[in-house]
């Protein structure tokens, strides 16, 4: 069984290096397959980095042309989903400055991005007191999300809202392992002691 799933594991990666080749040969149709399937991940990343006015939808697209334009200097270095990530992360990056806006992070999510971190907290048949709790939990994780550093905050979404692993948030940023983890601890324990100080 373990044979079969690296099977189609390494297929996959054979299928994935085969379209990459192409775009950046200049296959465009190729490019706009091996970008978009990496669409959802990027739409959490600017969901999540961005205050909720802005156009996250032009956000992704922005993205996208980007990726398009700079296809070719894609050295392989890191993954190709690392790779987009860190495109999305600076865009964000330089919407915010531009505006010079404290960026907002929601906590809620799309239904098709599936339940928050507060929401999976949820369980069983809905209790009316539960549900106020699970609220009252989630408003705190949203101011205090917003107070963190923009470093911690990048580093909490990438994490939680789109879900890469430490290795991929590192290389995403252009940090090492460890200091993930150092921003990651202490968005973590500020976030919680806060929503634990508030809560009852």
């Amino acid at each position: 069984m373990a044979t079969l799933a690296r099977r189609d594991r390494e297929v996959g990666d054979q299928s994935e290096a085969t379209r990459l080749a192409a775009a950046v040969g200049g296959d465009r149709a190729a490019a706009e397959e091996l970008l978009l399937q990496h669409q959802l991940l990027v739409y959490r990343v600017c969901r999540h980095l961005l205050p909720r006015h802005e156009d996250v939808e032009a956000a992704v697209q922005e993205t996208f042309l980007r990726a398009l334009e700079k296809l070719r200097s894609f050295s392989g270095r890191a993954s190709l989903r690392s790779w987009i990530v860190a495109i999305a992360v600076n865009l964000c990056r330089d919407k915010l400055r531009r505006r010079r806006l404290v960026p907002f992070v929601p906590l809620e999510t799309p239904e098709e991005d599936g339940p928050g971190p507060v929401a999976r907290l949820e369980g069983g048949d809905p209790d009316p007191e539960r549900v106020a709790m699970v609220r009252q939990a989630a408003s705190l994780v949203r101011r205090e999300v917003g107070r963190l550093p923009s470093r911690q905050r990048e580093v909490f979404a990438l994490r939680f809202f789109a879900d890469l692993p430490l290795e991929d948030i590192a290389a995403a940023l252009g940090v090492d392992v460890g200091t993930v983890k150092t921003h990651l601890h202490r968005a973590v324990h500020r976030v919680r002691a806060a929503v634990e100080e508030a809560m009852p």
